[in-house]
């Protein structure tokens, strides 16, 4: 039992370790200025991005932030059984190891949103369940190689088979 948690914690400070090299800024955030170009010097090829619609932006980022509500909640309960001197051992352990999975689950749909916003999507969000997986896309529309594209990185990524996988759009 103590090997398999010793394991657990190694792997999910690896991936933790790895997402956090990969994606976090070289410079420190006070340093980093948005670049002063003059609109002169622009090709005039350049297209003017489109702000999002308000209802848009906040479908993704409600569910984002749904999706960390619930998990919090479900943390402290799990944190609330770790420190109870009432509960036995082995619940306390399970709790523990419970909390391990949470915290890697969450790694894993954060690295599988970046890496699907990185195959050309304006945004993703994506909900990992019991046997399955949900994804929402920012399209227009979604063929069938897109959403095969999607599923093959939730595949790849989340050890999920490619029939427990949801591809959805949302424009």
């Amino acid at each position: 039992m103590l090997a398999k948690f010793l394991v657990t914690v190694i792997v999910v400070g690896s991936v933790g370790y790895y997402a956090l090299y990969t994606f976090w800024p070289t410079a420190p955030i006070s340093t980093i200025k948005p670049l002063d170009i003059p609109a002169s010097s622009l090709p005039e090829s350049s297209v003017a991005v489109p702000e999002l619609e308000e209802s848009v932006r906040d479908y993704f980022v409600e569910h984002r932030m749904e999706r960390e509500r619930e998990r919090s909640q479900r943390i402290e309960l799990l944190r609330e059984v770790v420190n109870n001197v009432n509960s036995s051992h082995e619940t306390r352990s399970k709790a523990q190891m419970e909390m391990i999975e949470v915290a890697a689950q969450r790694e894993v749909e954060l690295y599988v949103e970046r890496l699907i916003v990185g195959k050309g999507f304006a945004d993703a969000v994506v909900f990992f369940g019991p046997v399955g997986a949900e994804i929402i896309v920012k399209a227009e529309s979604l063929s069938e190689p897109q959403a095969l594209q999607v599923a093959d990185v939730v595949t790849t990524v989340g050890g999920i088979k490619l029939q427990n996988v949801r591809v959805r759009f949302r424009k």
